[in-house]
C-alpha cells in the first residue's frame, strides 16, 4: 500500500506572509486568471473555428474539454514534478508549453491540431503553472493564507467579467 507524507514537526522556515510573497500573490493572481478564464473564453473563436474548419458544434467544444481535462487531470503529474524539480522550473517549463500551444495552434490546419496544440499542450502548460502557483503561495502565506487564496480566486472573476464583452457581436 501507498504511504502519505506526513508534515510531523516545524522545518524551522516561517513564512514571511509579505515582502517577496505580494509579488508572489500578484504571479498568482495573473495564472489563476488565465488557467480559469482561457479555457472558457474560447467560446468567443467558436463561430469562428467552426466556419474556418468546417466542424460542428459539439467538435469545437472538444478545445476547451480537453484543455479542463488536461488541467485538472495532469495534477499527479505535476506534484510529481514539483517534488523533484521544485515550483520556479516546473513553471518555467509550464510557461514554454502554453506558449508553444499557442504558437503552434495559430499554424493549425483542421481540427485535430487545434485539440493537440491547444487542448494537450496547452493545457499542460497552463496546469504546470497552476498547479506549482498555488504551493508557492502557501509557502510565502500563513497567517494571511486566506486573505492571499482568496485574493487570486478572484481573477478568474476579473478574467471572464472582462472576456465576456467580447463575445458579443458589435
Amino acid at each position: 500500500m501507498g504511504g502519505a507524507v506526513v508534515d510531523t514537526g516545524d522545518s524551522g522556515v516561517k513564512a514571511p506572509d509579505g515582502g517577496w510573497g505580494w509579488a508572489v500573490l500578484f504571479g498568482c493572481f495573473v495564472i489563476t486568471g488565465f488557467s480559469y478564464a482561457f479555457p472558457k473564453a474560447v467560446s468567443v473563436f467558436f463561430k469562428e473555428l467552426i466556419r474556418e474548419f468546417g466542424v460542428g458544434y459539439s467538435d469545437t467544444a472538444w478545445i476547451s474539454s480537453i484543455l479542463l481535462a488536461m488541467l485538472y487531470g495532469s495534477g499527479p503529474i505535476c506534484s510529481i514534478l514539483v517534488n523533484r524539480f521544485g515550483c520556479r522550473p516546473v513553471m518555467m517549463v509550464g510557461g514554454l508549453f502554453a506558449s508553444l500551444g499557442m504558437i503552434l495552434a495559430s499554424f493549425a490546419t483542421n481540427i485535430i491540431h487545434i485539440y493537440i496544440c491547444t487542448g494537450v499542450i496547452t493545457g499542460l502548460g497552463l496546469a504546470l503553472n497552476f498547479q506549482p502557483s498555488l504551493i508557492m503561495l502557501n509557502r510565502y502565506f500563513s497567517e494571511k493564507r486566506p486573505l492571499a487564496n482568496g485574493t487570486t480566486k478572484t481573477m478568474e472573476v476579473v478574467k471572464m467579467g472582462r472576456s465576456k464583452p467580447l463575445s458579443r457581436k458589435q
